[in-house]
């Protein structure tokens, strides 16, 4: 069912010129921070996505602009990427249009429809792997630099280990059920913290952000790399790294070894990767978990100090994948042999 706050549908087509008149708008499978609709006019089929700042950073529009400037780079040098429509005025990706039920504007950007079935979340096929590990290579290979260079400054969510005693503290004034497997999940997160190293930012290019099965379309015509609103900027390596495990489900080596191969071959240059080229991915595993204990803790306080009726995060499940994935990274060559 169509939420009542919805996008209107009269007000996309209006904003981005579409062709033809609106029939009917309805979700799509879309992620957490934002909401995905199928949008029909009797002329083509149009894929609209609502735009939210999970983050409440004020620079949130900025950061759209700048994946909008790669996802077009992308394009133009052969990139397969959904279509996407920019707002014909100004030419840019996000235009503010009301909701359905007059409650106010959201922004919104629009791509056509792209006729495809999504990626399991499993280990992908080695083919597929071999063409992100091309696509990264293209990718890097245009070496775009952020326009403003204190754009991204503390966008990146590196956290370390380091706010553990924190997470502990505020979940155990809740009463948090996850308490106990926070506490024993600090050994491997300082593990992971200690593979973090560090790097000239001069050596950063700005990458997808977010290469994984959610944002992996399978069309007629081949795959499709899809969602560019998280664009950063990052050592080749390291993004080279976080795609080849996260498309392997980090228990696959075949699969991250097809990634690394696929690179390898349209050009991309990168030494053997080792665990320090997984740091920045495992410090910002320890970022998502901080987020959801954040959240947790949040909803137990607004819920008079208890758990009763409020979704409990799987803080439990995050922390054991968090050990997997420490493990395999501090042991990485071996795993990918």
């Amino acid at each position: 069912m169509t939420p009542d706050d919805a996008p209107a549908a009269s007000e996309v087509v209006r904003a981005f010129a579409l062709p033809g008149s609106p029939e009917r708008l309805v979700p799509a499978v879309g992620g957490w921070s934002n909401r995905v609709f199928r949008l029909d006019t009797t002329r083509g089929s149009y894929a609209v996505k609502e735009l939210r700042n999970a983050w409440g950073e004020p620079r949130w529009r900025d950061w759209l602009d700048e994946g909008w400037r790669v996802e077009l780079a992308a394009r133009d040098v052969g990139i397969a990427v959904p279509a996407p429509v920019p707002d014909p005025l100004t030419g840019e990706a996000v235009a503010d249009v009301g909701r359905a039920d007059g409650s106010g504007s959201v922004p919104v950007r629009v791509h056509r429809w792209a006729e495809s079935v999504p990626v399991a979340r499993d280990p992908v096929s080695v083919d597929l792997a071999r063409w992100v590990g091309q696509t990264l290579a293209s990718l890097h290979g245009l070496a775009l630099r952020p326009l403003s260079t204190d754009l991204y400054r503390g966008r990146l969510g590196l956290t370390s280990a380091d706010v553990w005693p924190d997470l502990v503290a505020r979940s155990e004034s809740v009463d948090a059920p996850w308490t106990s497997a926070l506490v024993a999940g600090e050994s491997p997160a300082r593990r992971a913290s200690s593979l973090l190293g560090t790097w000239d930012a001069d050596d950063e290019v700005l990458c997808h952000g977010d290469v994984d099965q959610k944002n992996l379309l399978l069309g007629p015509e081949g795959p499709l790399l899809c969602d560019w609103d998280v664009v950063l900027p990052r050592l080749p390596c390291h993004d080279l790294a976080e795609a080849a495990l996260s498309l392997a489900s980090w228990r696959a080596p075949d699969v991250a070894a097809a990634v690394i191969g696929g690179y390898r071959d349209a050009g991309g240059v990168v030494d053997r990767l080792g665990p320090l080229d997984l740091g920045p991915s495992l410090a910002s595993r320890l970022g998502w978990i901080r987020f959801t204990v954040d959240r947790g803790v949040d909803a137990c306080r607004a819920g008079s100090g208890t758990v009763a009726g409020i979704d409990v995060p799987d803080v439990a499940g995050l922390l054991a994948d968090l050990e997997h994935r420490v493990g395999v990274a501090e042991n990485l060559r071996r795993w990918l042999t």
